[in-house]
């Protein structure tokens, strides 16, 4: 297996100190407004009326929601005494909105093979205002040992919420 990763790359960072210092709880949601799927870089609407049988939508549908599930996993399994939720922050808390930017499913067909993708900017917000954000892009090879596409984007969204978890605890220091 061979997952790929770059280093987060830091687009805002607040303090010293850091804003998510303290935070007992933050909440999560998933933004696919800035998405572009494949190398057609197609918006997850046109990605959608593109596909030819209903199973092919409904993959695309099992891999975000197989991603924000591993990005939540990869998150609090890194993150002890933060309590994670997914939707709206209460007011004075922390949002984490996960925007993804880029999105390939990747392929594993015997001879044929790439690999799946997702580069998502992670913005840290408190009452709507960012005090953090950073990008990062992660990619799981197409394999015998994983060819499901929904393997492999809850791979990727698992890593990108384990370096969102490292970006926490290192500013948090």
């Amino acid at each position: 297996r061979a997952l790929r990763t770059q280093p987060p790359t830091k687009r805002a960072q607040s303090g010293p100190p850091s804003a998510l210092a303290g935070a007992t709880a933050m909440t999560i949601k998933y933004d696919y407004s800035q998405i572009a799927i494949s190398d057609k870089r197609m918006s997850e609407q046109q990605w959608l009326d593109s596909r030819e049988k209903d199973e092919h939508r409904q993959t695309y549908l099992e891999t975000k929601d197989s991603a924000n599930t591993g990005f939540v996993e990869g998150l609090s399994g890194k993150i002890a005494g933060v309590q994670f939720a997914t939707g709206d922050a209460p007011a004075g808390t922390i949002q984490i909105s996960v925007v993804y930017t880029e999105w390939e499913e990747g392929m594993y067909a015997g001879v044929i093979a790439w690999n799946s993708k997702i580069t998502a900017r992670v913005v840290f917000s408190r009452d709507g205002q960012v005090v953090d954000e950073i990008q990062i892009h992660v990619e799981e090879s197409a394999s015998l040992y994983t060819p499901a596409p929904q393997q492999r984007l809850h791979t990727c969204g698992k890593k990108v919420g384990e370096l969102a978890a490292h970006y926490i605890l290192n500013t948090t220091k």
